[in-house]
């Protein structure tokens, strides 16, 4: 099920929380929590939460290409699903999330947009999301934590088959867990082969080709999980491997540029291109816990990220910071460790503290095409000239401290908070630019933050909870950005790269009444930068003043034994103001998304046949500074989508089966209306209407 609730962000040590369906203010002291780091229980609740658990992931993958798509249609305050290889513009309360697999981070600080794409839904157990500035789990929070567990083994011997049938694709799976001396395991993996996609209109739909997608490609994951406890100890290892290999014969239409916005993109057969969309995610992960008295308990996490990306070509010809027909990728490695202990200093009284440490590589170089050839074969043939330099290697070095507080004053009253310091020293090598072929100088800088957050709850009675918030969020620039473009003089020290650094208040309430929950929160998030934003293909970077505020609603309702629903609304403001102007401005519609409205009926149809009904509406919103197009600011309309989902037990087996977009509406996502690339090539419809079915069968 997904749960709309509220939760304090109160301790690095702690991610989220889980409750069963349906949270009362007076069951607050049942709700589970699901530690990253250090299990603990929490009466204060300060903060709004989604829990995705397994059975509605299961249920809106069957409708759903991938996990950021389940979670652009259902969380609030999220922006909604993008028709490309990304979450570019689909962010949380106006501002990036922090991405974590079983703890480990999937942001680079040469942000490249996919952290949500880096595993399989196969190897999904459960998402956790909490909205809003994040003081305690560093670089990269300011919008909120979205949390993704894995799968683990159990104690009872198991095997899972499974095959689903989609658009003409399959997708094979196989997972094997169970318990060997003492030990539990998981081991599985998949295939997936996804096809081409056609609109409401029955044409093709043409590639992005700026982020990039998914047409066409192979996909292979594979995961082991492993661990034993004993006394008051346990140790866990997990190896997750995700691969995808896109091998597309078709391109954007460029013809379509010429056309009036908007016109849709068009499909064009004939691409000659080696090397396309590429995902290599793998994560070594251990983890250690051990309950040293009955007062202090420690858990530490060890992990290693090996990650490379490629995306498609772009021809910079035109632009002097570019000069080349060229494809970037990513390699990336990231070695971090986490430890943390939790000492309980009475029976009101709790400290979580510990420290973090993680050291991150990335570089982003270019494989160049030659335009000559490129340009006669109509734009669709692409002959490698060689690997050039883009974004040298960069160094990230973190080590932060955290402690925070929990004390419950009062039956009625709870206070947490706490604070974070961290380090981050930043260096790159030197190197010659792209476009100018500038020689620059290495250089290295020290970056420090401290962040803090406090917040208070207090039980009206048994049925009503309120709370106030106040934290604080910290975000590193993407450094790369910049040097890829630099001059002679650039130097890390001197540069506009000082990190943001978000104050987020929230107020809220949840309650019952009748046969009815509710939820709702008032946020406001400002900060003195926003993100680095490069202008002009780099030849100007600005640093704005942001300011956000928006309002989340969400309600539950049990109708009787077997039917009930479930609702969300969020509607988000934002405005900033460039360096030396006099006025605020809104912000661009790949920062701010439209209101988003969701409802999902669930009915259980008997005790063996569940079906659910999901739609999803996306506001309008005029996105222009005095009617003027530019980059993300067009005026973007509303759409609606149904997605119908069911699932059938039988004797042997599960059947699922999903309809995305069951009126087969002919529309454009958020991201398709705004340009992502300026003009038509990116102007992709939504999917028209898709069937899936999927088989499980546990021998």
């Amino acid at each position: 099920m997904i749960y709309q609730k509220s939760l304090l962000c109160i301790s690095i040590s702690l991610l989220l929380a889980s409750a069963s369906e349906h949270v009362h203010a007076d069951d607050i002291e049942h709700i589970e929590i699901r530690a990253e780091r250090m299990a603990s229980d929490l009466n204060s609740i300060a903060r709004n939460v989604s829990v995705i658990d397994e059975e509605m992931l299961n249920t809106q993958f069957s409708s759903a290409q991938n996990i950021a798509e389940v979670l652009a249609k259902t969380v609030p305050g999220m922006a909604p699903p993008t028709p490309a290889l990304t979450n570019f513009g689909t962010t949380l309360r106006g501002r990036n999330a922090l991405v974590l697999i079983d703890g480990v981070p999937m942001n680079t600080n040469r942000n490249i947009s996919r952290d949500l794409h880096n595993l399989h839904p196969s190897q999904v157990e459960r998402v956790e999301i909490f909205r809003g500035g994040n003081a305690l789990y560093g670089s990269g929070a300011t919008g909120g934590v979205i949390y993704i567990y894995t799968k683990s083994g159990q104690e009872e011997n198991e095997a899972t088959s499974s095959v689903e049938l989609k658009n003409g694709a399959f997708t094979l799976s196989q997972s094997l867990s169970g318990q060997v001396n003492d030990w539990l395991y998981r081991v599985a993996g998949s295939y997936e082969k996804v096809d081409s996609f056609s609109d409401a209109e029955g044409d093709r739909l043409a590639v992005e080709p700026s982020q990039g997608d998914t047409f066409d490609s192979d996909i292979y994951s594979f995961d082991i999980k492993v661990s034993k406890s004993w006394d008051q100890q346990q140790l866990s290892m997990s190896l997750l491997s995700y691969v995808l290999e896109q091998d597309t014969d078709f391109a954007s239409d460029p013809s379509i540029k010429s056309l009036p916005y908007i016109n849709k993109a068009q499909s064009i057969k004939g691409l000659q291109l080696d090397k396309q969309n590429q995902i290599n995610n793998l994560v070594f992960n251990i983890g250690y816990q051990n309950q040293l008295t009955e007062q202090h308990a420690l858990s530490a996490n060890l992990y290693y990220r090996d990650y490379d990306a490629r995306f498609a070509p772009f021809d910079g010809r035109p632009f002097a910071t570019w000069n080349h027909l060229a494809q970037t990728y990513l390699e990336s490695s990231n070695f971090g460790a986490k430890l943390t202990v939790n000492s309980k200093l009475s029976d009101t009284i709790e400290l979580d503290w510990g420290v973090d440490l993680q050291d991150e590589r990335s570089e982003m170089p270019v494989t160049t095409y030659d335009g000559e050839v490129y340009d006669n074969s109509g734009f669709l043939v692409f002959k490698e000239t060689g690997d050039k330099a883009f974004v040298p290697e960069i160094s990230h070095q973190t080590s932060a401290a955290f402690i925070q507080v929990r004390a419950e004053l009062t039956s009625e009253f709870g206070l947490e908070g706490g604070v974070r310091t961290e380090r981050i020293d930043a260096s790159f090598d030197s190197f010659n630019t792209l476009g100018k072929n500038i020689a620059i100088s290495g250089s290295s800088y020290e970056y420090d933050s401290t962040v803090y957050n406090l917040g208070v709850t207090y039980d009206i009675n048994d049925s009503h909870t309120v709370y106030a918030a106040f934290n604080e969020g910290y975000e590193l620039p993407d450094i790369g950005l910049q040097i890829r473009y630099a001059s002679s003089q650039f130097d890390l020290s001197q540069s506009s790269l000082k990190p943001i650094e978000s104050s987020d208040r929230e107020i809220g309430w949840r309650g019952e009444i009748g046969a009815f929950d509710f939820s709702a929160a008032y946020f406001i998030s400002e900060s003195d930068l926003g993100r680095v934003k490069s202008e002009g293909m780099g030849l100007s970077v600005s640093r704005n003043e942001v300011e956000i505020d928006g309002v989340e609603l969400t309600s539950a309702w049990d109708i009787n034994q077997d039917l009930s629903a479930e609702f969300s609304y969020s509607k988000i403001n934002g405005d900033e103001k460039a360096q030396n102007a006099d006025a605020f401005q809104q912000m661009n519609g790949f920062s701010i998304p439209p209101s988003k409205f969701t409802a999902q009926l669930n009915y259980d149809i008997s005790s063996a046949w569940r079906a659910n009904l999901t739609v999803m509406r996306s506001g309008e919103k005029d996105y222009r500074i005095d009617a003027k197009n530019a980059f993300g600011r067009r005026e973007v309309t509303s759409y609606t989508i149904v997605d119908f989902n069911s699932q059938l037990e039988l004797e042997q087996g599960v059947l699922t089966f999903g309809i995305e977009n069951v009126f087969n509406k002919q529309y454009f996502p958020v991201y398709s209306q705004l340009q992502r690339n300026g003009n038509n090539t990116s102007s992709i419809p939504g999917r028209g209407r898709t069937f899936s079915m999927k088989y499980t069968y546990n021998w």
